[in-house]
Protein backbone atom coordinates (compact mmCIF):
# COMPACT_ATOMS: atom_id res chain seq x y z
CA UNK A 1 0.00 0.00 0.00
CA UNK A 2 2.66 2.09 1.09
CA UNK A 3 4.98 1.89 -2.47
CA UNK A 4 1.23 2.40 -4.12
CA UNK A 5 0.51 5.34 -2.23
CA UNK A 6 4.37 7.06 -3.23
CA UNK A 7 3.82 6.07 -7.17
CA UNK A 8 0.69 7.68 -6.84
CA UNK A 9 2.64 11.28 -5.07
CA UNK A 10 4.77 11.63 -8.16
CA UNK A 11 4.34 13.81 -10.71
CA UNK A 12 4.21 11.69 -14.32
CA UNK A 13 6.21 13.18 -17.02
CA UNK A 14 3.16 14.39 -19.32
CA UNK A 15 2.31 16.20 -16.14
CA UNK A 16 5.56 18.25 -16.13
CA UNK A 17 5.39 19.06 -19.90
CA UNK A 18 2.04 20.69 -18.82
CA UNK A 19 3.04 22.71 -16.08
CA UNK A 20 6.53 23.52 -18.09
CA UNK A 21 4.22 24.73 -21.24
CA UNK A 22 1.70 26.62 -18.99
CA UNK A 23 4.84 28.58 -17.48
CA UNK A 24 6.08 29.49 -20.75
CA UNK A 25 2.87 30.96 -22.30
CA UNK A 26 2.54 32.95 -19.22
CA UNK A 27 6.07 34.15 -19.54
CA UNK A 28 5.56 34.80 -23.21
CA UNK A 29 2.46 36.94 -22.26
CA UNK A 30 4.12 38.66 -18.99
CA UNK A 31 7.79 39.49 -20.51
CA UNK A 32 6.36 42.30 -22.82
CA UNK A 33 4.37 43.66 -20.44
CA UNK A 34 6.76 44.07 -18.07
CA UNK A 35 9.15 45.19 -20.99
CA UNK A 36 6.45 47.96 -21.96
CA UNK A 37 5.81 48.96 -17.91
CA UNK A 38 9.79 49.04 -17.74
CA UNK A 39 9.52 51.55 -20.94
CA UNK A 40 6.84 53.46 -19.54
CA UNK A 41 8.95 54.11 -16.42
CA UNK A 42 11.67 55.14 -18.66
CA UNK A 43 9.68 57.17 -20.46
CA UNK A 44 7.73 58.97 -17.36
CA UNK A 45 11.38 60.07 -15.96
CA UNK A 46 12.10 61.22 -19.24
CA UNK A 47 9.00 63.30 -19.44
CA UNK A 48 10.01 64.38 -15.73
CA UNK A 49 13.90 65.32 -16.25
CA UNK A 50 12.08 67.90 -19.38
CA UNK A 51 9.78 68.99 -17.03
CA UNK A 52 12.29 70.13 -15.03
CA UNK A 53 14.51 71.64 -17.70
CA UNK A 54 11.15 73.69 -18.42
CA UNK A 55 10.96 75.11 -15.59
CA UNK A 56 14.69 76.09 -15.25
CA UNK A 57 14.65 77.60 -18.65
CA UNK A 58 11.42 79.98 -17.22
CA UNK A 59 13.67 80.66 -14.59
CA UNK A 60 16.36 81.75 -16.72
CA UNK A 61 13.68 84.12 -18.74
CA UNK A 62 13.11 85.98 -15.69
CA UNK A 63 15.88 86.78 -14.55
CA UNK A 64 17.08 88.03 -17.98
CA UNK A 65 14.29 90.37 -19.18
CA UNK A 66 12.09 87.45 -20.60
CA UNK A 67 14.70 86.14 -22.99
CA UNK A 68 15.73 82.67 -23.85
CA UNK A 69 19.32 81.70 -23.57
CA UNK A 70 20.79 80.98 -26.82
CA UNK A 71 22.06 77.38 -27.90
CA UNK A 72 25.58 77.99 -27.70
CA UNK A 73 27.90 80.68 -28.02
CA UNK A 74 31.61 81.14 -28.62
CA UNK A 75 34.15 82.05 -26.12
CA UNK A 76 35.85 84.32 -28.29
CA UNK A 77 33.43 86.07 -30.57
CA UNK A 78 33.12 89.96 -30.70
CA UNK A 79 30.65 92.35 -32.15
CA UNK A 80 32.85 92.54 -35.23
CA UNK A 81 34.40 89.26 -35.87
CA UNK A 82 33.98 85.42 -35.50
CA UNK A 83 36.63 84.14 -32.54
CA UNK A 84 36.46 80.99 -34.26
CA UNK A 85 35.32 77.66 -32.38
CA UNK A 86 38.68 77.04 -31.64
CA UNK A 87 38.35 79.31 -28.07
CA UNK A 88 35.60 76.56 -27.20
CA UNK A 89 31.73 77.33 -26.57
CA UNK A 90 29.36 78.15 -23.76
CA UNK A 91 26.35 75.72 -24.23
CA UNK A 92 23.11 76.38 -22.89
CA UNK A 93 22.95 73.51 -20.25
CA UNK A 94 25.56 75.70 -19.06
CA UNK A 95 24.12 78.93 -18.72
CA UNK A 96 21.27 77.21 -16.92
CA UNK A 97 22.69 75.05 -14.56
CA UNK A 98 21.74 77.48 -11.61
CA UNK A 99 18.32 76.83 -12.45
CA UNK A 100 19.06 73.05 -12.99
CA UNK A 101 21.78 71.83 -10.62
CA UNK A 102 21.46 67.86 -11.06
CA UNK A 103 23.83 66.92 -14.24
CA UNK A 104 21.58 63.36 -14.29
CA UNK A 105 18.52 65.38 -15.30
CA UNK A 106 20.22 66.02 -18.47
CA UNK A 107 19.89 62.18 -19.36
CA UNK A 108 16.71 60.80 -20.63
CA UNK A 109 17.12 57.24 -19.35
CA UNK A 110 15.20 55.58 -22.80
CA UNK A 111 18.62 57.11 -24.31
CA UNK A 112 20.91 53.77 -25.19
CA UNK A 113 24.08 56.28 -25.25
CA UNK A 114 23.00 57.79 -21.74
CA UNK A 115 23.79 60.82 -23.10
CA UNK A 116 26.27 62.22 -25.85
CA UNK A 117 29.36 64.10 -25.03
CA UNK A 118 30.55 67.26 -25.87
CA UNK A 119 32.57 68.29 -28.68
CA UNK A 120 36.50 67.11 -29.33
CA UNK A 121 37.43 69.73 -26.25
CA UNK A 122 35.71 69.40 -22.76
CA UNK A 123 36.71 72.25 -19.90
CA UNK A 124 38.16 70.45 -17.14
CA UNK A 125 35.08 71.99 -15.06
CA UNK A 126 31.91 71.48 -17.44
CA UNK A 127 30.93 75.22 -15.93
CA UNK A 128 33.86 77.07 -17.14
CA UNK A 129 32.82 79.56 -19.13
CA UNK A 130 36.24 81.41 -19.28
CA UNK A 131 38.96 79.34 -20.16
CA UNK A 132 39.45 79.19 -23.72
CA UNK A 133 39.79 76.69 -26.04
CA UNK A 134 37.22 74.18 -24.60
CA UNK A 135 33.44 73.93 -24.00
CA UNK A 136 31.48 74.11 -21.55
CA UNK A 137 28.93 71.94 -21.71
CA UNK A 138 27.37 69.14 -19.33
CA UNK A 139 29.18 65.88 -19.87
CA UNK A 140 26.46 63.45 -21.34
CA UNK A 141 23.18 65.52 -22.98
CA UNK A 142 19.84 63.69 -23.91
CA UNK A 143 18.17 67.09 -24.82
CA UNK A 144 18.94 69.46 -27.62
CA UNK A 145 17.02 72.90 -28.47
CA UNK A 146 15.06 74.11 -31.14
CA UNK A 147 17.21 76.87 -32.83
CA UNK A 148 13.98 79.22 -33.75
CA UNK A 149 13.81 78.95 -29.82
CA UNK A 150 17.49 79.18 -28.70
CA UNK A 151 19.84 79.89 -31.55
CA UNK A 152 23.54 79.88 -31.90
CA UNK A 153 25.66 82.55 -31.30
CA UNK A 154 29.05 82.01 -33.25
CA UNK A 155 29.48 85.38 -33.77
CA UNK A 156 28.02 88.62 -36.25
CA UNK A 157 27.14 86.09 -39.08
CA UNK A 158 24.85 84.41 -36.66
CA UNK A 159 21.04 85.47 -36.17
CA UNK A 160 21.65 88.43 -33.79
CA UNK A 161 18.61 88.48 -31.51
CA UNK A 162 18.08 86.23 -28.67
CA UNK A 163 14.52 85.46 -28.46
CA UNK A 164 11.72 86.85 -26.09
CA UNK A 165 8.84 85.18 -24.82
CA UNK A 166 6.77 88.33 -26.18
CA UNK A 167 7.73 87.33 -29.99
CA UNK A 168 6.70 83.65 -29.48
CA UNK A 169 2.84 83.49 -31.04
CA UNK A 170 1.53 80.98 -28.41
CA UNK A 171 4.52 80.14 -26.60
CA UNK A 172 2.48 76.76 -25.28
CA UNK A 173 2.31 75.41 -28.88
CA UNK A 174 6.65 75.96 -30.34
CA UNK A 175 8.86 73.43 -29.23
CA UNK A 176 11.96 74.57 -27.39
CA UNK A 177 13.64 71.89 -26.70
CA UNK A 178 13.94 67.81 -28.40
CA UNK A 179 14.96 64.54 -27.68
CA UNK A 180 18.77 64.22 -29.04
CA UNK A 181 19.11 61.47 -31.36
CA UNK A 182 20.48 57.80 -30.40
CA UNK A 183 22.58 57.46 -33.62
CA UNK A 184 25.66 58.73 -33.41
CA UNK A 185 26.04 58.83 -37.31
CA UNK A 186 23.85 61.71 -37.18
CA UNK A 187 26.17 63.91 -35.23
CA UNK A 188 29.41 63.11 -35.91
CA UNK A 189 31.77 65.13 -37.82
CA UNK A 190 35.10 63.61 -39.51
CA UNK A 191 36.87 61.79 -42.33
CA UNK A 192 36.49 58.58 -43.87
CA UNK A 193 38.11 56.08 -41.75
CA UNK A 194 38.15 57.59 -38.67
CA UNK A 195 36.35 56.17 -35.56
CA UNK A 196 33.43 57.50 -33.83
CA UNK A 197 35.87 58.46 -30.53
CA UNK A 198 38.09 60.44 -33.51
CA UNK A 199 35.50 62.14 -35.42
CA UNK A 200 34.30 65.83 -33.83
CA UNK A 201 30.77 65.76 -32.04
CA UNK A 202 28.23 67.96 -32.88
CA UNK A 203 25.87 67.87 -29.95
CA UNK A 204 25.71 71.23 -28.68
CA UNK A 205 24.30 72.29 -32.30
CA UNK A 206 20.37 73.30 -31.90
CA UNK A 207 17.80 71.39 -34.21
CA UNK A 208 15.06 73.05 -36.56
CA UNK A 209 12.43 71.22 -38.57
CA UNK A 210 12.75 74.05 -41.65
CA UNK A 211 13.60 73.79 -45.41
CA UNK A 212 15.39 76.27 -47.69
CA UNK A 213 12.70 75.44 -50.45
CA UNK A 214 9.46 74.36 -50.81
CA UNK A 215 10.34 70.76 -52.25
CA UNK A 216 13.82 70.61 -49.80
CA UNK A 217 17.40 71.77 -49.51
CA UNK A 218 19.32 72.56 -46.09
CA UNK A 219 18.51 75.67 -43.99
CA UNK A 220 20.58 75.86 -41.18
CA UNK A 221 19.09 78.60 -39.30
CA UNK A 222 22.24 79.99 -37.33
CA UNK A 223 23.72 82.62 -39.86
CA UNK A 224 22.60 86.23 -41.39
CA UNK A 225 22.95 84.64 -44.87
CA UNK A 226 19.97 82.13 -43.91
CA UNK A 227 17.89 84.54 -42.78
CA UNK A 228 17.57 85.80 -46.56
CA UNK A 229 14.80 84.70 -48.38
CA UNK A 230 11.58 82.27 -47.45
CA UNK A 231 11.36 79.79 -44.97
CA UNK A 232 9.24 76.32 -44.97
CA UNK A 233 8.08 74.03 -43.09
CA UNK A 234 9.57 70.76 -43.69
CA UNK A 235 7.48 67.94 -45.25
CA UNK A 236 7.29 64.55 -43.98
CA UNK A 237 8.75 63.13 -46.78
CA UNK A 238 12.07 65.12 -46.59
CA UNK A 239 11.96 64.50 -43.05
CA UNK A 240 11.64 60.72 -44.00
CA UNK A 241 14.82 61.00 -45.75
CA UNK A 242 16.38 62.91 -42.84
CA UNK A 243 15.87 60.56 -40.21
CA UNK A 244 16.29 57.18 -42.02
CA UNK A 245 12.05 56.21 -42.24
CA UNK A 246 12.71 55.21 -46.04
CA UNK A 247 12.03 58.42 -47.85
CA UNK A 248 15.03 59.97 -49.90
CA UNK A 249 17.50 61.13 -49.33
CA UNK A 250 17.74 64.59 -47.88
CA UNK A 251 21.08 65.11 -50.29
CA UNK A 252 23.21 63.86 -52.95
CA UNK A 253 25.82 62.40 -50.17
CA UNK A 254 25.82 58.88 -49.03
CA UNK A 255 23.91 58.31 -46.03
CA UNK A 256 25.03 56.08 -43.57
CA UNK A 257 23.03 53.82 -41.10
CA UNK A 258 19.59 55.01 -39.78
CA UNK A 259 19.31 57.54 -42.71
CA UNK A 260 21.87 60.19 -41.26
CA UNK A 261 25.41 61.10 -43.18
CA UNK A 262 28.33 58.86 -42.00
CA UNK A 263 30.99 61.07 -42.54
CA UNK A 264 30.05 64.69 -41.95
CA UNK A 265 27.00 66.27 -39.90
CA UNK A 266 27.75 69.28 -42.05
CA UNK A 267 25.13 69.04 -44.46
CA UNK A 268 21.66 67.84 -44.78
CA UNK A 269 18.61 68.99 -42.37
CA UNK A 270 19.21 69.90 -39.27
CA UNK A 271 16.20 67.91 -37.89
CA UNK A 272 18.08 65.00 -37.83
CA UNK A 273 19.99 66.19 -34.87
CA UNK A 274 17.02 64.62 -33.34
CA UNK A 275 15.21 61.61 -31.86
CA UNK A 276 11.72 61.02 -33.52
CA UNK A 277 10.23 58.03 -31.91
CA UNK A 278 12.35 57.19 -28.58
CA UNK A 279 8.79 56.65 -26.52
CA UNK A 280 6.50 54.03 -28.49
CA UNK A 281 6.32 55.77 -31.79
CA UNK A 282 6.86 59.17 -30.09
CA UNK A 283 9.12 61.58 -28.15
CA UNK A 284 8.91 63.97 -25.24
CA UNK A 285 9.30 67.96 -26.41
CA UNK A 286 9.87 70.85 -23.89
CA UNK A 287 7.91 73.93 -24.96
CA UNK A 288 8.53 77.62 -24.92
CA UNK A 289 5.92 77.80 -21.75
CA UNK A 290 8.20 74.96 -20.11
CA UNK A 291 5.66 72.77 -20.11
CA UNK A 292 6.75 68.91 -21.24
CA UNK A 293 4.64 66.66 -23.23
CA UNK A 294 4.92 63.39 -25.34
CA UNK A 295 4.14 63.98 -29.20
CA UNK A 296 4.30 61.83 -32.15
CA UNK A 297 6.74 63.54 -34.59
CA UNK A 298 4.03 63.32 -37.43
CA UNK A 299 1.78 65.49 -35.35
CA UNK A 300 4.71 68.31 -34.84
CA UNK A 301 5.15 68.73 -38.25
CA UNK A 302 1.45 69.53 -39.65
CA UNK A 303 1.62 72.23 -41.53
CA UNK A 304 -1.76 73.04 -39.94
CA UNK A 305 -0.66 72.84 -36.27
CA UNK A 306 3.33 73.38 -36.98
CA UNK A 307 4.69 73.27 -33.41
CA UNK A 308 8.41 73.91 -34.45
CA UNK A 309 7.79 78.01 -35.01
CA UNK A 310 4.93 80.06 -36.88
CA UNK A 311 7.94 82.23 -37.15
CA UNK A 312 12.25 82.05 -37.30
CA UNK A 313 11.58 84.00 -33.80
CA UNK A 314 15.47 85.65 -34.04
CA UNK A 315 15.03 87.45 -37.16
CA UNK A 316 10.84 87.04 -37.55
CA UNK A 317 10.30 85.19 -40.65
CA UNK A 318 7.08 83.71 -41.37
CA UNK A 319 7.57 79.93 -41.83
CA UNK A 320 5.88 78.69 -44.94
CA UNK A 321 4.28 75.57 -45.94
CA UNK A 322 5.04 73.97 -49.38
CA UNK A 323 2.09 75.61 -51.38
CA UNK A 324 3.75 79.08 -49.52
CA UNK A 325 0.89 79.60 -47.17
CA UNK A 326 1.96 80.98 -43.76
CA UNK A 327 1.60 77.60 -41.43
CA UNK A 328 -0.58 77.43 -38.53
Amino acid sequence: MNAIRSHRNAFTLIELLVVIAIIAILAAILFPVFAQARDKARSASCLSNEKQIGIGLMMYTQDYDETYPTAYQYKNNTATTNGGSSGGYVHYTAVLHPYVKNEQVWVCPSDPNKGVRPDNAPCASWLDMVTLGCEAQVPRLSYIPNSAILPRKRGPQDAPNVVSIASVDAPADVIAIAEMTSNLNCILLGSTGQTNVEKRNKSHRPVNAMMRTATGGQWAGQSVADATGPIYAITKNEAQGALGWGGPSDSTATNGAGGCRSVSAELGYHIRFMEPGRHTGGSNYVFADGHAKFFKFDTTINPNNFLWGKSYYPTGQQILDQFGNPVR
